[in-house]
């Protein structure tokens, strides 16, 4: 049985008190959340060492990103040992947001998972296509893409942790939102891709 996942991105937002504030909070809140849910916060980078100090076990804490080399002279990056050497748990790669502004391809983002299977940790693969591409009904061909260029060079075994969100991107700031039924299709879509596959 699939378990629900509720994750929060708080992206490039909240200071250090205004983190440590919402931390508490949330670990007061902890104490009545369903074990049938996992629940995942993602604070800025400075912040991630204080999440996990601050809520409890059944919390996750995600890094927003990572880099796509294990070390070396890359200059305001964040390696995944260094994430985990400091408990995080997760890791989200692929956001839409990192696409855009930061041109990511899957090659990229593939070495991005690589490394993260390989040091343990939990990938969230962010998948979605714009409004063009939706309105030009090539949301399916985008998604296979996607998938199948980020994933499809792992083993079923390598990818058993992995999580895939879908993120609907033609629906962030442009007024539309995604149905349910929108979004079940594209999940039916995936399961099939992958069960193809797998």
């Amino acid at each position: 049985m699939r378990k629900n996942i509720v994750a929060g991105n708080w992206k490039m937002n909240n200071s250090f008190p205004e983190t440590k504030k919402l931390l508490s909070e949330l670990n007061e809140l902890a104490k009545n959340y369903s074990a049938e849910t996992q629940i995942i916060i993602s604070p800025a980078f400075p912040f991630l060492h204080l999440a996990k100090e601050i809520v409890p076990k059944n919390i996750l804490v995600a890094a927003q990103d990572c880099s796509a080399n294990e070390s070396g002279a890359f200059t305001g990056e964040v390696s995944v040992a260094m994430l985990k050497s400091i408990g995080v748990d997760v890791v989200i790669i692929g956001h839409s947001e990192r696409r855009q502004y930061h041109n990511e391809t899957e090659t990229l983002l593939k070495n991005k998972i690589s490394l993260t299977i390989k040091h343990g940790l939990i990938p969230i693969y962010c998948v979605g296509e714009t409004l063009e591409q939706r309105k030009a009904q090539n949301h399916f061909s985008v998604i296979e893409n996607q998938i199948k260029n980020a994933l499809f060079d792992f083993s079923a075994n390598e990818l058993e942790k992995l999580v895939i969100a879908y993120e609907p991107v033609w629906a962030i700031g442009t007024g539309e939102t995604a149905s349910p039924e929108q979004a079940q299709e594209i999940h039916q879509f995936i399961r099939k891709l992958l069960t193809e596959k797998f």
